[in-house]
């Protein structure tokens, strides 16, 4: 729950880190340091500023956070737990900017390497401080000192990639960021209503028994996604940098970026699909918590369709058009939170996904490809909408297909978890073959896509 409600309090920081990316690509590709360092220089206000608000919020909330929730802690203790949490994150805000920078200059590797690091450093430091049983606030300094060191590590590779920017100080700051981060900052809340309010509506009709089930089911859902989430979006700089490119075919990319995605997303989804039954069955063997096949379905809709979405989002929020997307933003939040109200009276529990599910083939899926296809492309958005129906069509005959292997015994037989993991791992293969036997044959730009990998592959060679 404090994780949650620290979720909303740090909301700026994606949406700060979406701004102030975008006003640098051109400057960046245009190699002017001058307008980066203006740039730089105002939006350092705003980021100091931020993190003294979000620490003061924080406090503040965690005063009254006991009255508002059941712990295992006594008062000071809860406050404890909450603050040394929030802060973190708080302090964070004065140390961010120049790892930013390296992001936008397609230079992310040389500060994720040793963020990744500093997160198996935390895992392995969590496993032995629960394993000798070590006090409750270990724990908590473990989290705080990992965010803190990971932000300090990468605002000195930063700060010794780009030492000029030392000097913002002495120039004259532009409010481009301060204009351009508070819609970023809609964007990033319409997305927390997505996301971050299912267990709210649950808990609410359902009771705190039910949440539990979901929470199950999108462990499940979510760790998976999470994977899928960092594969599609890791090029959104490289596309910041491309659509600055005059003698760039955008286009051309764009549609290799998204046979990428949706082939990622077959592939995801319909393992999704078909295995999520027994999984829930074998992980928790309750009545309860057995996952019915329409469940499964909105599930793999929802991952299909966030997956599939990426190279449109990525090709608006490049553009900074997510600006004339605040009232889709608005919409979506609204939306998705009255229909969930709605259909958990109807459905129960598959009432909150389908919430989901129809808000993003409704509200999003219209609004996003249609603006980008207008004021980028300059295009014909049906084409985009048929090339979205083949690949969900081609999507649904390999998952029918899939789930009649799955459920005849064909790839999966037996019990126990090794026959599981040995059977998962099977049908995924069938999968990933199947999907790309199809992808060749009928996607010039997915082979497009395959040939670039092999020149770039032959080029390091």
């Amino acid at each position: 729950t404090i994780a949650q409600v620290i979720t909303f309090i740090n909301i700026c920081e994606l949406a700060y880190s979406l701004a102030f990316r975008q006003l640098l690509f051109k400057p960046l590709s245009e190699d002017n340091k001058d307008e980066v360092l203006r740039i730089y220089a105002g939006a350092k206000k705003i980021f100091d500023k931020t993190g003294c608000i979000v620490i003061l919020v924080g406090i503040l909330i965690s005063l009254i956070f006991p009255f508002l929730s059941k712990s295992p802690l006594d008062y000071l203790k809860t406050v404890g737990t909450f603050i040394l949490l929030v802060l973190p994150y708080g302090l964070s805000y004065f140390m961010m900017g120049p790892n930013l920078v390296v992001i936008a200059d397609q230079k992310e590797y040389k500060v994720s390497i040793f963020i990744q690091s500093a997160m198996i450093i935390r895992m392995i430091l969590m496993v032995i401080a629960i394993r000798m049983k070590m006090p409750f606030v270990v724990i908590l300094l473990i989290e705080g000192f990992n965010i803190i060191i990971s932000n300090m590590i990468a605002r000195y590779i930063g700060l010794k990639e780009y030492p000029w920017l030392k000097d913002y100080k002495n120039v004259e700051a532009k409010d481009d960021f301060k204009d351009k981060s508070k819609y970023a900052i809609v964007q990033r809340l319409s997305e927390l209503s997505t996301t971050q309010t299912d267990n709210i509506v649950i808990t609410g009709f359902m009771g705190y028994e039910m949440t539990s089930v979901f929470g199950t089911y999108s462990y499940l859902t979510d760790s998976i996604s999470k994977i899928t989430q960092s594969m599609v979006t890791s090029p959104m700089n490289s596309f910041g940098n491309l659509f600055n490119d005059k003698n760039a075919k955008a286009y051309d990319v764009f549609k290799e970026f998204f046979d990428f995605t949706t082939y990622i997303s077959t592939i995801v989804s319909v393992v999704i699909f078909v295995v999520m039954p027994r999984f829930v069955h074998i992980w928790m063997n309750q009545p309860l918590y057995e996952v019915s096949i329409p469940i499964c379905l909105a599930f793999a809709l929802n991952i299909f369709y966030i997956t599939m979405r990426q190279p449109i989002i990525i090709a608006r929020d490049t553009n900074g058009l997510y600006v004339n997307a605040k009232n889709n933003a608005y919409l979506l939040a609204i939306s998705k939170i009255i229909l969930s109200i709605i259909l958990i009276n109807i459905f129960g529990l598959l009432g909150v996904i389908l919430a989901t599910t129809i808000v993003n083939w409704t509200v999003d899926f219209l609004y996003n490809p249609k603006l980008v296809y207008d004021k980028v492309f300059n295009k014909n958005v049906n084409e985009y909408y048929l090339m979205v129906f083949i690949r969900l069509i081609i999507s649904f005959i390999i998952g029918l297909f899939a789930f009649y292997l799955w459920n005849n015994n064909i790839i999966y037989f037996g019990e126990g978890i090794i026959r599981f993991i040995l059977a998962v791992l099977v049908l995924g293969i069938v999968i990933f073959i199947i999907t790309s036997i199809i992808y060749i044959i009928l996607f010039k730009s997915f082979r497009l896509l395959i040939n670039r990998g092999k020149n770039l592959i032959l080029k390091r060679k």
